[in-house]
């Protein structure tokens, strides 16, 4: 199978001089993690959700050129598309720019699309692998107390889209999820210039998290994870005990790397 198998046609392009402003609608209206910037049908750059959460207001005047960074990798529309998801696995890269031979940009190679692949091929024998088998355990957390300036410090050090959200450091339930999209959607901005400290209370994760957070027993298969995933465009999915206590979690590479090694067999 090639890449053009599974080009993804969804994505809308901004160009280097339009506002940063317009591609963060477009991220929180679409719930997309990166933008790919084009020029003359040449991609030059693309946007992401980290870029545009540094806008200081809706009113902007920052450019899409002032944010904009080099793609990782750009992929081809007859490659090998198991190929390039091994590369995508390895670079932790979830959504490349998909070009023509004559190097014109055709559309975005997303993680999701071999997820719902995964799903389409094993809708009869609905089994990937138990959830247990292929969850990261020892998970970041945050409680609905911690201030949004802690999240982000960490979500930028880490390089991670959302964190589980539990009830207490003592109590680990899982009581939802915070996301960068979340942040988005209630308009942060700047997040890495408020205070701790001063005459207002800091913003706190329980103000932008999504409660309740949608969650798989550890003695789930991974194949119900990827139904989540895919149905509710979401990136992760906390693995919890019998009692709702957090435990692991599994994201869109843990799937694809389940399915790979089926493929393989």
């Amino acid at each position: 199978m090639r890449v053009k198998s599974l080009l993804s046609a969804r994505y809308p392009t901004v160009g280097r001089d339009h506002l940063l402003t317009h591609a963060r609608s477009l991220m929180r209206d679409l719930g997309l993690r990166m933008i790919p910037v084009v020029d003359e049908g040449r991609v030059v750059g693309v946007v992401t959700r980290e870029s545009v959460l540094t806008i200081t207001s809706t009113k902007s005047n920052t450019l899409v050129r002032d944010v904009m960074e080099s793609p990782k990798i750009v992929f081809g529309l007859d490659e090998d598309l198991w190929a390039t998801l091994k590369v995508m696995l390895e670079l932790d890269e979830w959504y490349v720019p998909v070009v023509s031979p004559s190097n014109r940009y055709e559309g975005v190679l997303e993680i999701d699309s071999f997820i719902r692949s995964a799903l389409l091929e094993l809708s009869e024998v609905r089994r990937l692998g138990l959830a247990r088998e292929y969850m990261s355990v020892n998970v970041e957390y945050f409680t609905p107390e911690d201030p949004i300036t802690k999240l982000w410090r960490k979500m930028i050090r880490m390089k991670y889209a959302g964190f589980p959200v539990v009830r207490s450091e003592k109590d680990l339930k899982v009581v939802g999820i915070i996301t960068q999209h979340d942040l988005l959607k209630k308009g942060y901005t700047r997040i890495e210039l408020e205070s701790e400290s001063g005459p207002r209370s800091p913003a706190k994760v329980r103000e932008a998290m999504t409660s309740p957070a949608l969650t798989l027993k550890e003695s789930g298969d991974l194949f119900s994870a990827a139904e989540l995933m895919a149905r509710n465009n979401i990136g992760r999915v906390p693995i919890v005990n019998d009692k709702g206590v957090l435990v692991g979690i599994v994201d869109r590479s843990d799937v694809c790397r389940a399915y790979l090694k089926l493929k393989s067999r």
